[in-house]
C-alpha cells in the first residue's frame, strides 16, 4: 500500500507536520510505503492508495485534493471560528476553493469532537467526518517528575502568535513572586532536552488549538500541565491531578484569562 502525506512545510516545529509523521510512522510499521511531500505530480497522486492532506489554506493541499484517488484531510483546527476570524478577509476570499477541496475528500479527520463540529459547521457537505485519537501515540508517566526547591519553573514551548495567548501568561506571572517563566521557540535536540529538564509546569495558554502536542509531550515526561478550553482535546481527564484545564478562558475577557492563569499558577505553587 502506498500512502502520501502532503503538508505545506516539514520543519520540526510544525505541529501539523509532526502529526503527519506520527501517522505515517504507524502506517509504515504496518507495512505501508509512506512518503512525506509538499508538491506531488498528478501521476503520483493518482497512483497512491491514500493521500493524507494536513492543515489548510494552501494551494499544494488543494492540488492534492483535486487529483488524489482517495484523500483524507486533517484540517488541524483551521475551521475553528476564532481561526476563521483571524485574517478573515483572506479566508473569505479563499473559502469557496477550500470548501470545494473538502467536498472532494473521502474522509475529513478531526482530532477531537469540538473540531469535528467546527468542520461540519464550516462545510456541511463534507462527506465523512471522523475523530482520530492522537493520544495513543503518547504515554503518560506514572508519577510526576521530582519537584525541585526554589522558584516554580513555568515553560511555554512554541511560537508566539496572537491565538496562542502568550501575552496573558506573561501578564499572569508579572505580580507573582517565586516564579520563573521561559518562552521557548525553536529549541531542538540537546537544547530542547535541557528546557524540559528545567521545566516544572508546562503552560499552554492557547485560544485555538485542536490538540496541542506539547501537552502530550509534557505528560509523557511526567511534567504538570496548565492548559485551556482553547485546546478541547484535553477536556475530561486530569491525569491524576497533573493536568489543569481552564474552562471559560477561550471566550473570556483579557482580564478573565489572566485571572484564570494566575489562579492556576497559584495552585501549582501550593503543590510545591
Amino acid at each position: 500500500m502506498k500512502i502520501i502525506h502532503i503538508c505545506d512545510g516539514w520543519d520540526p516545529f510544525n505541529g501539523a507536520a509532526n502529526i503527519a509523521r506520527m501517522i505515517a510512522g504507524e502506517q509504515a510499521a504496518k507495512g505501508a510505503e509512506t512518503a512525506l511531500c509538499r508538491w506531488v505530480g498528478v501521476r503520483e497522486l493518482r497512483a497512491a492508495d491514500e493521500v493524507w492532506i494536513h492543515c489548510g489554506w494552501k494551494p499544494c493541499l488543494w492540488w492534492a485534493a483535486l487529483w488524489a484517488k482517495k484523500a483524507n484531510w486533517m484540517p488541524e483546527a483551521c475551521y475553528d471560528p476564532l481561526r476563521l476570524a483571524y485574517h478573515g478577509w483572506k479566508k473569505r476570499l479563499a473559502g469557496p476553493i477550500e470548501r470545494w477541496a473538502l467536498r472532494r475528500c473521502e474522509r475529513i479527520v478531526a482530532t477531537c469532537k469540538a473540531e469535528a463540529e467546527w468542520i461540519r459547521a464550516y462545510e456541511p457537505r463534507a462527506k465523512n467526518i471522523l475523530v482520530m485519537d492522537l493520544k495513543r501515540f503518547f504515554g503518560a508517566a506514572e508519577a510526576p517528575s521530582k519537584r525541585r526547591e526554589g522558584p516554580l519553573h513555568l515553560l511555554y514551548l512554541g511560537r508566539r502568535h496572537p491565538l496562542k495567548g502568550v501575552e496573558y501568561l506573561e501578564s499572569a506571572v508579572e505580580r507573582i513572586d517565586d516564579v520563573e517563566l521561559k518562552i521557548v521557540s525553536g529549541a531542538k535536540g540537546a537544547e530542547l532536552e535541557r528546557v524540559w529538564d528545567w521545566c516544572d509546569v508546562l503552560v499552554l495558554p492557547t485560544l485555538s488549538d485542536n490538540f496541542g502536542l506539547v501537552v502530550a509531550e509534557a505528560l509523557e515526561r511526567g511534567k504538570r500541565v496548565i492548559t485551556t478550553d482553547g485546546a478541547p482535546a484535553w477536556r475530561g481527564d486530569d491525569y491524576d491531578g497533573r493536568l489543569v484545564y481552564l474552562e471559560g478562558y477561550r471566550e473570556g475577557t483579557a482580564e478573565k484569562r489572566v485571572q484564570l492563569l494566575r489562579e492556576a499558577i497559584g495552585r501549582e505553587m501550593d503543590e510545591k
